[in-house]
C-alpha cells in the first residue's frame, strides 16, 4: 500500500481511560477521541465497549470510515467485547506494542513497564516480541508500584516486631489503611480483600519519604531499581542485545529521579542506557499499526511527524 493511501486507527485503553487516534499513513493525525476506561476486567464488558465506541466516534468524526484500512486496539481484557459494530477490520492486542513503540519508537531496545504490576518487553526488527515478567502479585511484579508499597508495609511490620518506634513512612502506611497501630494492619489489609491497586497507591508516598532522605524509603526504591534492572538484564541476554536503550514507563516512572537515578546506575553497568520515553502510548499504537499495515518500520521522521501532529490536535481539544 502507498503511504498516501488509507487511514489507520489506534485505540489505547486501560482501566481508567481510553484514547483513540485516527491518522493517515503520511504522518498526519486527523482526530483524537477520549473516553472512560475500557479494560472489561475492571469496568465490565458493557461499559468498556461503550467507552471504545465513544472514543472512536469522536476521533473519526467527519471521516469516511470506509477509508480505514486497519484498526488496532491495545486494550487488555477487551476480547469479551468483540465484535463491535464497526465497518472496518479490528485487531485486538495487549498493551505491550504501543507502550514499547511509544517509549522507544524503534526495535531492539527494552521497555520496563512498572505500574501496579511490572514486566519488560523488547521487539526485534521483524516485529517479534519477547517479554518477561508480568506474573502478577503472587508470583512476580518486582519493582512495581504494588511491590514498592508492599515493601513499605513490610518495613512497618518489621519495626513493630522488633519493638522499634514507628517511622514517618510507617505512620503514612497506617494512615493509608486508617489504623492507629501496625498490629491492626494485617486485619485491615486481609479483611479488606488485599486490594493491590489500593495498596499500590502508597507508591508515591514512598517516593515522597525518599525525597526527604528517609532510610527505609530510600532502601525500598533502591531494591525496586535493582529488581527492574534484573528484568532488563535478563531480557537483554535473552534477546542477545548488547549496548541498548531502555525506557521506564507506568506509574512508577512518576517517582522521577528517586527511581530513575538508581535504576540508571544499575543499568549502565550492563551497557544499558536509560532514556526518557519519546512519545505517548497512543502514538506508539499509531506507529505499530502503520508497521503492521505497511510491512516496515516507519522512519524516525514519520514518527516525529505523528508526534507533532498529535500534540497539535491535543492542544485543540476542549479542556
Amino acid at each position: 500500500m502507498s503511504e498516501q493511501q488509507g487511514l489507520i486507527l489506534s485505540v489505547d485503553g486501560g482501566g481508567t481511560k481510553t484514547e483513540a487516534c485516527l491518522a493517515d499513513t503520511a504522518g498526519h493525525v486527523l482526530g483524537i477521541g477520549r473516553a472512560a476506561g475500557s479494560n472489561a476486567l475492571s469496568v465490565g464488558a458493557r461499559q468498556a465497549a461503550q467507552a471504545v465506541m465513544a472514543a472512536v466516534t469522536q476521533a473519526a468524526a467527519g471521516a469516511d470510515l470506509r477509508r480505514i484500512s486497519l484498526c488496532q486496539m491495545f486494550i487488555p481484557g477487551f476480547s469479551q467485547c468483540l465484535p463491535l459494530p464497526l465497518p472496518f477490520e479490528v485487531q485486538l492486542l495487549g498493551d505491550s506494542p504501543n507502550a514499547y513503540f511509544g517509549a522507544l519508537g524503534a526495535p531492539n531496545g527494552i521497555v520496563l513497564l512498572a505500574g501496579t504490576g511490572s514486566f519488560a518487553v523488547s521487539y526485534d526488527g521483524q516485529g517479534n516480541e519477547t517479554s518477561i515478567g508480568g506474573w502478577g502479585p503472587v508470583l512476580g511484579d518486582e519493582g512495581s508500584g504494588y511491590d514498592i508499597a508492599r515493601r513499605a508495609i513490610q518495613a512497618a511490620l518489621r519495626d513493630y516486631d522488633c519493638g522499634r518506634p514507628v517511622t514517618p513512612l510507617g505512620q503514612a502506611v497506617l494512615a493509608h489503611y486508617g489504623v492507629k497501630s501496625a498490629a491492626s494492619l494485617v486485619h485491615a489489609i486481609y479483611h479488606g480483600g488485599c486490594d493491590r491497586r489500593f495498596m499500590a497507591q502508597l507508591c508515591p508516598t514512598v517516593g515522597e519519604h525518599a525525597g526527604r532522605g528517609e532510610a527505609d524509603a530510600l532502601r525500598i526504591l533502591d531494591d525496586a531499581a535493582q529488581a527492574l534492572c534484573g528484568m532488563a538484564v535478563t531480557l537483554q541476554r535473552r534477546c542477545r542485545l548488547r549496548a541498548c536503550d531502555a525506557a521506564l514507563t507506568g506509574g512508577v516512572s512518576g517517582l522521577g529521579d528517586r527511581i530513575k537515578q538508581p535504576l540508571s546506575r544499575y543499568l549502565i553497568q550492563n551497557s544499558i542506557r536509560l532514556c526518557e520515553p519519546l512519545y505517548s502510548p497512543t502514538i506508539g499504537g499509531v506507529l505499530y499499526t502503520w508497521w503492521t499495515l505497511m510491512g516496515k518500520m516507519p522512519a524516525k521522521t514519520l514518527a516525529a511527524s505523528y508526534h507533532a501532529a498529535y500534540m497539535q490536535k491535543e492542544r485543540e481539544l476542549p479542556c
